[in-house]
């Protein structure tokens, strides 16, 4: 039997529904693409479709996920702040923002999975900014529409304060300093401060002024210094001791700390993240390595 790839990258060749298409030319069992769809793993013209009868076009580029993601739901000891208007949790890794190619609940759909395990009886919970799937830490969501907009008005005038911890190697050769290259040919600016220096690395406060995708990921990139872990960025992700002692690293050691911002009933609220379990192992590690 033919083993599927994790994930299908193909274009159509006649205009067909997107079922049939993938029965035929992706040779995929009826009913694995139908459950593939269902959860949001399929995308045409880099667009996520969650109907199997959607009709294709000739050179309609098609992707889908045939594998979920193994996500758990959230824990009641994610939530960091919580009232009728705003919900903060503390995002672990492997849980994307919103729904992408990789298929599984996005973190919407967890928080409203546990806001109703809470006994809450609106679960409603609405994107107001975006954290990389493998990066943690504080992720502010709204619970009504009104809460939403006060919100994005908030981020969208960089009134929002944000603090994030970094491991990166090797160290900058200096202990403070300011990023402003164009991210995607838009402005952006990240201030960074050395927190702890190690004998190749160094533990890094960023506070990005703007929010681009990946901008700090690509700052420190930039400085010379990529995240332990961003493979894409150049980051080591095997650390190693002279004894030969190694520790992997899964994923870009990023983590939203702390977020501070004016509530939508017009008070300043703070919220702080505390490092996670797999940040303070590479942290031990490389502090054992001094």
């Amino acid at each position: 039997m033919k083993r599927l790839p994790a994930r299908l990258r193909l274009v159509a060749d006649r205009d067909e529904p997107l079922l049939g298409f993938l029965v035929r030319r992706g040779g995929v069992g009826e009913e694995l693409a139908r459950a593939a769809i269902a959860r949001g793993g399929a995308f045409v013209r880099g667009k996520r479709v969650p109907d199997p009868t959607i009709a294709l076009h000739v050179g309609d580029r098609v992707e889908l996920a045939l594998q979920a993601p193994d996500v758990s739901p959230l824990g009641r000891d994610r939530v960091l702040h919580l009232d009728e208007q705003v919900l903060a949790v503390d995002k672990p890794a492997g849980v994307a923002a919103q729904q992408d190619l990789a298929g599984g609940p996005a973190l919407p759909e967890l928080c409203s999975a546990l806001l109703r395990e809470l006994g809450e009886g609106q679960s409603q919970a609405l994107l107001v900014h975006r954290l990389d799937r493998g990066t943690t830490g504080v992720t502010v969501l709204a619970r009504t529409r009104r809460a939403q907009a006060a919100l994005l008005l908030e981020f969208r005038a960089h009134r929002v304060r944000k603090e994030y911890r970094a491991l990166v190697s090797p160290p900058p050769s200096g202990d403070e300093g300011v990023n402003d290259s164009s991210v995607g040919s838009r402005p952006a600016l990240t201030k960074w401060r050395v927190v702890e220096r190690y004998v190749s690395a160094a533990m890094i406060a960023a506070l990005p002024e703007t929010g681009r995708t990946h901008q700090i990921r690509l700052h420190l990139r930039d400085l010379g210094c990529p995240l332990l872990g961003d493979k894409a960025n150049g980051g080591e992700v095997i650390l190693t001791r002279p004894s030969g002692a190694r520790h992997d690293v899964s994923r870009p050691m990023l983590h939203a700390l702390s977020i501070g911002l004016r509530h939508p009933a017009g008070f300043e609220m703070n919220v702080e993240a505390p490092l996670p379990p797999d940040f303070e192992a590479a942290r031990a590690f490389l502090g054992a390595a001094r």
